[in-house]
């Protein structure tokens, strides 16, 4: 008898260990997407200013070649003027008044000779400076192309081994079943956390009625009810339904409200949770989270985007509704796509 216990103590652990290396895989692989969208953005930025800065560099040349081409015809035209000199030019004026317009003549052509050298200096100093510019953002743009491809490996890593995870507990049905009992105990705590969340005094309430939450999107995947456990393989009770949904598309609020949760939730992943006053939604598996604890939100507004997040085999919306008390009731029966 000692013997048993102990070997289902231990095997009790390995399930425990399962999961929790799983929940670590499952963050980190959330985390490493977050990175690697950031660092896509600043790359597609970067590209963006490499395109631009090149532009200024094609426009800066231009106009270097005009400033360029109107000091060669004014050089030019001092070199066929020969040896006449501005003072001739002077001594050489009939009266007093023409002295005056021959001097405010070469005052303007020796200002207009001053700005055109002063010009191409100028352009000079801009072409250099685009073209540093130009320089410097490459090197920023080779870099942040090589910080995604360590990510983007980083990633596909701990996707391999989450999918060893999966396999292992495929193949060892007593490890699965454990696991899975394990994730049962998980799924009670926070169905508790999710009763006090309900339980506070909210202000938001709905109007009665719900939208579909994926706009577009209306295939379910997995219905409300007995089911088989995609990833454990063992008889589960689901407790709401899974939509299909392409990654990034569209969580909509079901009926106004208030959000009571919106943060990772154990296998959930991502999660939003909003009372409606006799109701509650939650939302689960979201990329990425566009409310707030205690954010008030009106039917139809966009609170997250379709993910794969937490315990997950690909993208969709995991949509449950409960009562006032906690009970998981079948969504199906309060929304139609």
């Amino acid at each position: 008898m000692r013997q048993a216990e102990l070997r289902a103590a231990s095997a009790d652990r390995q399930a425990r260990s399962v999961l929790g290396e799983l929940q670590v895989i499952e963050r980190d692989i959330d985390r490493t997407s977050t990175e690697l969208r950031s660092l896509e953005n600043r790359v597609h930025v970067a590209e963006r200013e490499v395109q631009q800065l090149s532009r200024d560099l094609v426009s800066a040349n231009q106009r270097l070649d005009t400033r360029n081409s109107q000091l060669g015809v004014r050089l030019r035209a001092l070199a066929e003027r020969g040896a006449v000199s501005y003072l001739e030019v002077l001594l050489n004026a009939r009266s007093f008044a023409d002295f005056i317009n021959r001097f405010l003549l070469l005052q303007t052509v020796i200002n207009q000779d001053i700005a055109i050298y002063h010009a191409v200096q100028d352009e000079k100093e801009a072409v250099e400076d685009k073209k540093a510019a130009v320089e410097a953002r490459q090197v920023e743009l080779s870099a942040l192309r090589e910080q995604t491809r360590s990510r983007q490996a980083n990633l596909q890593s701990r996707a391999q081994n989450r999918s060893a995870i999966f396999n292992r507990l495929t193949q060892d049905k007593e490890q699965a079943v454990r696991a899975h009992a394990e994730l049962d105990r998980l799924a009670k705590e926070i169905d508790e956390i999710i009763r006090q969340l309900t339980a506070r005094n909210l202000t938001g309430r709905g109007t009665g009625t719900f939208v579909w939450p994926t706009p577009g999107f209306t295939r379910i995947t997995s219905p409300f009810g007995w089911r088989t456990h995609p990833i454990f393989r063992t008889r589960e009770f689901h407790s709401g339904i899974d939509i299909g949904a392409p990654q990034g598309r569209n969580i909509v609020a079901a009926d106004s409200g208030e959000v009571i949760y919106a943060d990772w939730l154990g296998g959930y992943g991502r999660t939003v949770i909003i009372s409606h006053g006799e109701f509650t939604t939650l939302y689960a598996h979201a990329s990425t989270l566009l409310v707030q604890d205690g954010d008030k939100v009106t039917q139809g507004q966009v609170i997250a985007r379709i993910g794969s997040t937490g315990n997950s085999t690909g993208p969709h919306l995991h949509f449950e509704v409960r009562n006032r008390g906690g009970t998981r009731l079948n969504p199906v029966q309060h929304v139609r796509p």
